[in-house]
């Protein structure tokens, strides 16, 4: 079952919108709100479309309500933790690895049998 935690509404305070200005060949301006495509006017100058698009935002604002949701995202431990800390207290792993760092620790310059990891 999800749990829709939607936090109580809040008036606009503070939104930063970005308004759009295109100039078109017939000599009009299209202005818009790049956060909300749909919202657009058309207008001879470009004071009279900054202002129409202002207006008509504005408008309607006092349909809109803001809603914060906190999105419930299930987290689940990595699947191989559940063998971490396996060989915590295992005396012949414990010396395996003794082994191991000795010889990437050592000066010893020698090859390697080849036929060793055949």
């Amino acid at each position: 079952m999800i749990n829709l935690d939607l936090a109580q509404s809040d008036p606009f305070t503070n939104l930063k919108v970005t308004l759009l200005l295109e100039a078109l060949t017939s000599g009009q301006i299209v202005a818009s709100i790049r956060e909300f495509p749909d919202c657009r006017v058309q207008a001879e100058t470009r004071e009279t479309a900054i202002a129409q698009i202002q207006a008509t935002f504005l408008e309607r604002l006092k349909n809109m309500e803001a809603i914060s949701w906190n999105v419930p995202i299930q987290t689940s431990e990595p699947s191989w933790m559940k063998f971490a800390g396996v060989f915590k207290d295992d005396a012949d792993f414990a010396a395996i690895i003794e082994s191991i760092r000795a010889e990437r620790t050592s000066d010893d310059d020698s090859e390697v049998d080849p036929s060793y990891y055949l």
